[in-house]
C-alpha cells in the first residue's frame, strides 16, 4: 500500500510541474490572450445573478490596496467547510486545524493575537482559551462578500496590535437596487457534510437591506489510509445588515448575526466543543461630506460569544485501571468572551495629500472556569479559574496621509495606544506564585510607511516598512496552570501579570507585472519582533492535573524571533474560456531565545488551479493542485515533530443551466494520507490530525 501511495505521490509531482510548464507555454501564445472586455453582455448578467467572495490581500497600507490576488473560483474548489480553510490557498497564509470547523488561520508566521481579526470593522476574539476557535469562526462564509487580508502590520487604522490583519466584510443591499438572492446547498460523502444557505438583498430609494441564513452539519470522516477522524459538527448562522438614508448625506446602518454552533469534535484538543453561541450588534452613523471633510464615519458594537467544553468523548473519561486517577472524569469548562468598542474617522481631501484622523477603542472580557467531577458520581474533585473574569481595554488614536501623484503613491500611519489590563479575580494560586502589580497599564507607539511606484506601463514596485506593537493575550497575562495555545503538548503554563509587549518591525518589497490578461507578483518580507513571547519550563510549580505532563511551564518574554520569506503568485487568462492560477511560498523563522526554529511554519509549498471551459460557457473544469515539501526544520525543544510532504489533487465540474449552477467536485483524488504541519497533534496519540481522503462532493447555486 505504501509503494503505491509513493508511486501516485510521484506521478502527481510530475504532473504539477507538466501542468505549470503547460500554462507557461499557453502564455507564450499572443494570439490566445485577451483581456476581460472581451465577454458577452449575457455573460456579464450572469455573472451578476451568483455572487462570489473576493479576497483582496496587500503588504502595504491597506489603503493602497488595489488587487485581488485570489479567484473567486478557488473558495469554490476543495471541499472546505471554513473560511479560514479557504484562506489557505493564499500565498503566506496557512493556518491550525483542532477539529473539523473553527481553523486558526496563520499569516507569514504570525498566530492568534498577533493576528487582528474584525468583521465589518467590529473587533472580535476567540471564544474559548483553548482556540477552539478564532476571531473569524463565528460568521458563515456564504454571508461574506469580501476579505481584506494585511500581510505586516501596515493596518493600523484597524485597531491596535495589528502585526498582521484581517476583515470580512459582510454583504448588503445597494440603495435603489431591484431585489435579488441566491439559494444553494452541498452533500460530500466522506463525513456526511451537507451545507445549505439562503441570501437576499436590495433597497429603495431610501433603504438598502441584507439577510442571509446557512446551516452545516458534519460527522466523524475517513483520512487517506482509512482511519476514522472525530469530525461531527452542526453551525447555524444568521446575518443582516439594514440601511436608512436619513437624509442626502447622512446614512444609518445596522448590522448583526446570531451563530449557533454544538457538538463539534476536537480531535486536536483534550475536550471538545458542547456548544459556541454568539451574538453581534452594530451601528454606524456615516456622512458624506463635502468640501475638504470628504467623510465622517462612527460605529458601535457589541459582540458577545458563550462556549462550553467536555470530555464525553475523550480518554478521561473512560475508567482506566493503573492510570491517576484510574476513574473515569467528567469536565465542564464554560467561557464567556464578550468585546464592546467603537471607531470614529474622518477623511479630509481637497488637496494633493488625503489625509485621515481617527480613534478607537476595544474592551475584551473574559471568564473561564473549569469543573472536574468524578463521572460515576458527578462528585466534585476541583474547580479552577482559567480566565479569572479579566478585562483588557485599549484606546488609540492615529492619523494618516496618502499621497497620489502621477505613477506615484505613498502614504504613512502614525498610531498612538494605551492598554489597560485588569486581572479581575485570579486564584489563591496563582496570587501565591506571581509577584508584582497583577493589574498593569501601558502605552505603545506603531507606525508604518508604504510605496507604489510604476516603473513602466506594465511594472510596479512596492515597499513597505512598519512597526507594530501587541500587548499581551488575557491568557499570556493570567492563566493559572492551562495549556498554552501554541504548544505541541497540553503541559499547564502559568500567565506573567508583568509580561511585555512585543513589537515587531518588518520590511516588505514587492515587484508586480501585469499585461493583457496576465499577472505576476514577487514578494519578500524580514520580520523581527522584539520580547517575542514564549514559554519555559518552571520545575518549582506544582501541576494541577495528574494526566497532565509533568513540568509545568511559565510564559516569559525571549529576546528576539526573526522572520524572512518569499511568495511568488501568477495569475493568467487565456482568451475567455481559461485561466489559471499559481503561487510559492517558503518561510524560515528562529526564535533566537533557545536558538531554534520558531514554532509552527509552513514548509515549502506550491499551488496551481487551472479552470477551463469544455462546452461553451456553460461546463467549466477546475483542477487544482496543491504540493508541499517535508518539514524538518521544527522546533524540537518545543516537541514539535516534523511532517511528510504530500501532494493533494482536487477535481471539478461546473455546469450552468440559466441561473442554475451545479457543481460536482472530487476532494482529494488520489486519497492522499496526509496532515497539514500546522494541524494540532492529537494530545492523546500525539500524532497529527489528518486530512480528509477522497471526497465526492456534490452542490448547487441558484441566482433569482
Amino acid at each position: 500500500m505504501d509503494g503505491k501511495i509513493q508511486n501516485i505521490n510521484v506521478v502527481v509531482k510530475k504532473t504539477l510541474f507538466g501542468c505549470l510548464a503547460w500554462t507557461f507555454v499557453l502564455s507564450g501564445a499572443p494570439s490566445w490572450a485577451a483581456d476581460a472586455s472581451t465577454e458577452t453582455e449575457a455573460q456579464e448578467i450572469e455573472k451578476k445573478e451568483v455572487v462570489k467572495e473576493e479576497i483582496t490581500v496587500t503588504s502595504t497600507l491597506p489603503e493602497l490596496a488595489t488587487e485581488s490576488r485570489l479567484p473567486s473560483e478557488e473558495l469554490e474548489v476543495g471541499g472546505d467547510s471554513d473560511l479560514v480553510e479557504s484562506l489557505r490557498r493564499v500565498a503566506g497564509v496557512s493556518a491550525v486545524r483542532r477539529g473539523s470547523i473553527n481553523l486558526d488561520p496563520v499569516i507569514r508566521g504570525l498566530q492568534e493575537t498577533q493576528i487582528v481579526a474584525t468583521v465589518d470593522g467590529a473587533r472580535t476574539y476567540a471564544a474559548g482559551p483553548a482556540r477552539m476557535d478564532s476571531g473569524l469562526s463565528h460568521v458563515g462564509r456564504h454571508s461574506v462578500e469580501t476579505v481584506r487580508l494585511v500581510k505586516g502590520p501596515f493596518a493600523l487604522t484597524w485597531g491596535p496590535g495589528a502585526l498582521s490583519a484581517v476583515d470580512l466584510t459582510t454583504r448588503q443591499g445597494q440603495f435603489g437596487d431591484e431585489w435579488q438572492g441566491e439559494i444553494g446547498g452541498s452533500y460530500g460523502d466522506n463525513g456526511d457534510r451537507s451545507d445549505a444557505y439562503a441570501n437576499t438583498w436590495g433597497g429603495g430609494e431610501r433603504y438598502r437591506a441584507y439577510l442571509g441564513v446557512g446551516h452545516a452539519t458534519g460527522s466523524d470522516f475517513e483520512a487517506g489510509d482509512g482511519s476514522v477522524i472525530p469530525g461531527d459538527y452542526e453551525s447555524l448562522d444568521t446575518r443582516w445588515r439594514f440601511g436608512f438614508q436619513l437624509t442626502d448625506r447622512l446614512t444609518l446602518d445596522w448590522s448583526g448575526g446570531y451563530q449557533a454552533q454544538d457538538d463539534i469534535d476536537y480531535p486536536g484538543r483534550i475536550l471538545d466543543a458542547t456548544y459556541f453561541r454568539t451574538r453581534s450588534h452594530a451601528v454606524a452613523l456615516t456622512w458624506a461630506g463635502a468640501d475638504r471633510v470628504e467623510q465622517v464615519y462612527g460605529r458601535l458594537y457589541v459582540n458577545r460569544k458563550d462556549h462550553l467544553m467536555n470530555n464525553d468523548e475523550k480518554p478521561t473519561a473512560q475508567n482506566m485501571p493503573g492510570r491517576i486517577p484510574p476513574f473515569g472524569l467528567r469536565v465542564a469548562l464554560p467561557t464567556e468572551s464578550n468585546t464592546s468598542g467603537g471607531r470614529f474617522r474622518v477623511d479630509l481631501g481637497g488637496g494633493e495629500l488625503d489625509w485621515s484622523v481617527g480613534a478607537d477603542f476595544t474592551r475584551a472580557e473574559q471568564t473561564a472556569s473549569r469543573q472536574i467531577y468524578r463521572r460515576s458520581n458527578d462528585f466534585l474533585i476541583f474547580n479552577d479559574v482559567v480566565w479569572p473574569d479579566a478585562q483588557i481595554d485599549s484606546s488609540g488614536v492615529w492619523v494618516q496621509g496618502i499621497r497620489r501623484v502621477g505613477s506615484a503613491s505613498w502614504g504613512g500611519t502614525l498610531r498612538f495606544d494605551a492598554v489597560s489590563a485588569d486581572a479581575g479575580a485570579p486564584s489563591d494560586f496563582f496570587r501565591s506564585v506571581t509577584s508584582g502589580e497583577l493589574d498593569q497599564d501601558e502605552s505603545h507607539v506603531s507606525a508604518a510607511f508604504s510605496g507604489s511606484f510604476e516603473v513602466s506601463e506594465a511594472w510596479t514596485v512596492q515597499a513597505g516598512i512598519g512597526r507594530a506593537v501587541r500587548s499581551a493575550s488575557t491568557l499570556e497575562r493570567y492563566s493559572d496552570r492551562f495549556p498554552a495555545t501554541k504548544f505541541q503538548i497540553a503541559a499547564e503554563v502559568v500567565g506573567n501579570p508583568e509580561i511585555d509587549p512585543e513589537s515587531s518591525l518588518e520590511l516588505d518589497l514587492a515587484a508586480r507585472y501585469q499585461r493583457a490578461g496576465f499577472f505576476f507578483q514577487a514578494e519578500t518580507f524580514y520580520r523581527t519582533i522584539d520580547d517575542y513571547i514564549t514559554f519555559v519550563p518552571d520545575p518549582t510549580l506544582p501541576k494541577r492535573l495528574p494526566l497532565s505532563p509533568p513540568t509545568v511551564y511559565r510564559y516569559i518574554n525571549g529576546d528576539e524571533a526573526t522572520f524572512y520569506g518569499v511568495e511568488l503568485s501568477l495569475d493568467q487568462r487565456v482568451g475567455s474560456r481559461f485561466s489559471w492560477h499559481g503561487d510559492v511560498q517558503w518561510i524560515r523563522g528562529t526564535d533566537e531565545t533557545f536558538d531554534q526554529p520558531v514554532l509552527g511554519l509552513a514548509p515549502l509549498t506550491v499551488r496551481w488551479l487551472g479552470r477551463g471551459a469544455l462546452v461553451s460557457d456553460r461546463l467549466w473544469l477546475d483542477v487544482g493542485v496543491t504540493w508541499t515539501d517535508d518539514q524538518d526544520r521544527v522546533a524540537a525543544g518545543r516537541f514539535e515533530q516534523p511532517t511528510e510532504g504530500h501532494t493533494v489533487v482536487d477535481v471539478g465540474l461546473e455546469l450552468a443551466i440559466g441561473r442554475w449552477v451545479l457543481e460536482l467536485d472530487a476532494v482529494n483524488v488520489t486519497d492522499e494520507v496526509y496532515a497539514d504541519h500546522l494541524n494540532a497533534p492529537n494530545p492523546f496519540t500525539r500524532r497529527r490530525v489528518l486530512e480528509m481522503g477522497r471526497t465526492i462532493q456534490a452542490g448547487f447555486r441558484l441566482g433569482f
